[in-house]
């Protein structure tokens, strides 16, 4: 029988911590690691919604991209629904293991399938982590032919499966060199190469949006929704292990995108 701990392993082999950003929290965030496994949910976030999906369908492990512990708790008084979810979890014996940035920057991790998504090639690492240079946050990569811009964004959200984006357009020029960051990557705007046509990330702000004009560089906000491919880059790795698996891994269908464009 797989233990939580056996998966928690072939995660960290996917995702190692140590390419983790200082900030984020990661790992097996809630459980007993000797717990046998038979069900796994893959999510985004670990939810209200989501947590009742786990415990209607006997889940014993949810393996989400957004940790579900990430700011402080002082304290666990019920009624507050971040408490409500753990307290949920607890009596339902449900682990949480949570991989985040050590995701995003991994070799074949969340920004490399992002990138395959759209077809890119000739990938290379957008922000190189110090330590591990061939791995690290963002992807650049080529379309084998350039796009118009227009034709480039109906194609990004078909492939990521996306209802809608955010455009600074700064100039009509075919997309070819594609830069990808999921997520919040607004912060890289000012230190993108000069040479890309494009660049996709989320939660641009007006700031940055106006930098993005004034440096002539178009931004397509994908949203940070997008990132909901993360489970099926997780379920495909988790069905490919060496071993067979015996366990059954369901994708949360309770989770949508907050945004709504009125």
């Amino acid at each position: 029988m797989v233990k939580v701990d056996d998966i928690y392993i072939y995660i960290k082999e996917l995702a190692n911590e140590n390419l983790a950003e200082s900030w984020d929290n990661v790992g097996l965030l809630l459980g007993d690691r000797n717990k046998n496994v038979e069900k796994i949910m893959l999510c985004l976030d670990v939810t209200t919604s989501v947590v009742k999906e786990a415990i209607e369908n006997n889940i014993d492990l949810i393996v989400s991209h957004h940790p579900l512990i990430f700011k402080s708790i002082k304290d666990l008084e019920y009624g507050y629904f971040k408490n409500d979810i753990i307290r949920d979890l607890i009596k339902s014996d449900i682990a949480v293991i949570s991989v985040h940035t050590n995701l995003d920057s991994a070799k074949l991790g969340l920004n490399y399938y992002l990138a395959k998504n759209l077809l890119l090639e000739n990938l290379s690492v957008l922000v190189p982590n110090k330590s591990y240079p061939d791995e690290g946050l963002g992807r650049i990569g080529m379309l084998r032919e350039g796009m118009l811009l227009d034709d480039f964004i109906n194609f990004t959200k078909e492939r990521l499966n996306i209802n809608f984006v955010r455009l600074v357009r700064s100039n009509n020029k075919k997309i070819k060199k594609v830069a990808i960051l999921g997520g919040s990557g607004a912060s890289f705007i000012n230190n993108l190469p000069q040479d890309i046509d494009i660049y996709l990330t989320g939660d641009v702000g007006y700031h940055e949006a106006i930098d993005a004009l004034e440096c002539n560089i178009n931004i397509l906000d994908i949203g940070h929704y997008a990132e909901k491919i993360s489970k099926n880059l997780l379920k495909e790795y988790l069905e490919n292990l060496e071993i067979s698996p015996n366990y059954e891994i369901l994708l949360s269908n309770s989770e949508r995108d907050p945004f709504e464009l009125i």
